[in-house]
Order: structure tokens, then C-alpha cells, then sequence
């Protein structure tokens, strides 16, 4: 995701983040308000602070800082009061449903299924979605019909 020469941090603190303290911001232009871009700043300095215990002057070399909040994950992915993840009932078992439903055709991926949340576990429910359509070789097969090239550039079956 990241060009030649660059890196991704891609971090997350637990679901948990309570919505009442957003909802003030709901339906208010969150790119200019001053109060929410501080409350933003201010939920995520802990976690800035967990980073630089490993990497100390990580902000020197930031090119691109993106914060969300629960109100982010509302807008942009339709979650309700900005949760991520599955629902798991109180006393229930905590699998996650599988990339596969009942009805026939119809599968699922994303961070309410076996791999979890995280940017990494959804790619990875995609992954695994696709394995549950097509094998691994017909896959492989279809990326070199699409001309899909490998991270040497060239296409995946032409390798020597």
C-alpha cells in the first residue's frame, strides 16, 4: 500500500472507544471543527505513545496521518454507532462465522468473519472467500488471464 522507500503503520486500540462522546459531532463538518479534530488528536496520543516506545521519533517521517473515530467507521463503513467487529452474545461461544452461509452462492468477508478485524484479517477473509469460490491453481490461472503481475512484475504462471 505503501510507494518504494515508504511504510504503513497501521494501528488500532480495542473496540471499546464510547460513542457518547462523539455523538456531539454528528452531522457537523468534522474536517474543519476544531473541538472534534483536538478530541481526535487527544483519543489517539496514546496509542502515538505505545508506536514511539518502538520506533522513538516515528512522527519525524509521517507522510500521511489518518485518525478514525467511531463516527469515521459510521460514515464510511455503515457501521452502526461506529462499531467494528462482531456482535458476540453475553455467554455464547466466540467463533466467528465462517467466509461461507447457508444459501448456496452466497459468502461473506470482512471483520465479522473467522479472520477478525484489522486491515490485514479482512484482506485475509477476502483471501479466504475467494479460496471458498475457486482453488488456489484456478485462481492463479485467472490472474494471468487478467494479466495480474506478481511483485516482480511478471505474471504469476509465467515465472521460471
Amino acid at each position: 500500500l505503501a510507494p518504494e522507500g515508504h511504510h504503513v503503520i497501521h494501528a488500532y486500540t480495542a473496540g471499546n472507544e464510547p460513542y457518547h462522546i462523539w455523538e456531539r459531532f454528528e452531522g457537523v463538518d468534522t474536517n474543519k471543527d476544531a473541538a472534534y479534530l483536538a478530541l481526535k488528536e487527544e483519543r489517539a496520543a496514546p496509542m502515538w505513545e505505545a508506536i514511539r516506545r518502538r520506533v522513538p521519533r516515528v512522527e519525524e517521517g509521517v507522510v500521511v496521518r489518518q485518525i478514525g473515530t467511531p463516527l469515521t467507521h459510521a460514515r464510511f463503513l455503515r457501521r452502526h454507532r461506529g462499531n467494528y467487529g462482531l456482535a458476540l452474545a453475553a455467554g455464547g461461544g466466540l467463533e466467528f462465522p465462517k467466509v461461507t452461509t447457508p444459501l448456496p452462492g452466497l459468502f461473506r468477508c470482512g471483520d465479522s468473519t473467522t479472520a477478525g478485524i484489522g486491515v490485514p484479517a479482512v484482506a485475509s477473509s477476502g483471501a479466504q472467500c475467494a479460496n471458498a469460490l475457486l482453488s488456489v491453481w484456478e485462481q492463479l490461472k485467472m490472474n494471468d488471464k487478467i494479466k495480474m503481475p506478481s511483485s516482480d512484475g511478471e505474471p504469476l504462471l509465467q515465472r521460471r
